[in-house]
C-alpha cells in the first residue's frame, strides 16, 4: 500500500512525533508508518492543489442508517451539489483541463480537500460527519461516524448502497432524506460523484440556512 507523507513544518515535529509520525532521513519526509491511526495528524496531509467540483451552493443531506457495529438508528450526513455546477475534466495535457457544467444533481462521495468556510460549517451542523482515515481506501476523507459508539460508517455503505442511506429504494424512503440547502460558495476533491441523484424530487427540502448572510 502507499505510503501517507506529511508536511510538517519544524516547528510542529515534537508535536507530529508524539501523535506517531517518522522521519524518514533518505527522502527528508514525515511519514505515517503502518499501524498508526492518520486521523491525528491530518493538519499536515498535502491538500490537492485544485478542487475538482464546484457550485455557488450546495445541500447538506441528512438520513438514517443502522451502525454496522452496534445497530443502533443513527444519524448520517452527505453533501449534494444542485443542477448547474460544474466539474473539472483533467485531460493528458494540463493545458486542455476544463469545467463543465452539470445538469443534473450531484451526490458527492470520498470528500477529500475541502474549502472553508463550508468545512467550518460542517463542524457545527454535522457533529459526526468529520475527516478520518479509511483502511479500505487507503486515505482520509470525510466521513460519517454512527453518534451512539463512533464507529467509522464510510461512503460505500451510506451512499452507494441501494436502500441504505442516500440511494433511496421507494419514494417514501427519499423522503426521509432532509436537505438543507446552503446559499455558499462551494469547493472540493472528491474521489467519486454520482450524477443524477435518483428520487431527488421526493426528497425533503428544508428551509434555507441563512449562511449566505453570515449567520451560522
Amino acid at each position: 500500500m502507499p505510503r501517507l507523507d506529511l508536511q510538517v513544518p519544524f516547528a510542529e515535529k515534537d508535536e507530529a512525533r508524539r501523535l506517531g509520525a517518522r522521519w524518514d532521513p533518505r527522502q527528508k519526509v514525515w511519514y505515517v508508518p503502518d499501524g498508526v491511526d492518520p486521523a491525528p495528524l491530518r493538519r499536515w496531509v498535502p491538500l490537492s492543489e485544485q478542487p475538482t467540483i464546484r457550485s455557488a451552493s450546495y445541500f447538506l443531506a441528512t438520513t438514517v442508517r443502522q451502525c454496522w457495529r452496534c445497530c443502533a438508528q443513527t444519524h448520517v450526513w452527505a453533501i449534494m451539489l444542485p443542477a448547474g455546477h460544474e466539474v473539472l475534466y483533467v485531460e493528458d495535457d494540463p493545458a486542455d483541463d476544463h469545467w463543465e457544467v452539470i445538469d443534473e444533481p450531484t451526490l458527492l462521495s470520498y470528500i477529500g480537500d475541502l474549502a472553508n468556510p463550508v468545512s467550518v460549517h460542517l463542524g457545527a451542523l454535522a457533529p459526526h460527519y468529520r475527516v478520518d482515515y479509511s483502511q479500505t481506501t487507503q486515505s482520509l476523507y470525510w466521513m460519517n461516524h454512527c453518534e451512539y459508539c463512533a464507529a467509522k460508517l464510510g461512503d460505500f455503505d451510506t451512499n452507494n448502497e441501494f436502500g441504505v442511506g442516500f440511494d433511496p429504494a421507494s419514494a417514501a424512503q427519499a423522503a426521509s432524506i432532509r436537505l438543507r440547502e446552503i446559499f455558499e460558495p462551494f469547493a472540493a476533491s472528491c474521489g467519486c460523484y454520482t450524477c443524477g441523484v435518483e428520487l431527488f424530487e421526493h426528497m425533503s427540502l428544508c428551509s434555507a440556512s441563512g449562511l449566505s448572510q453570515g449567520k451560522s
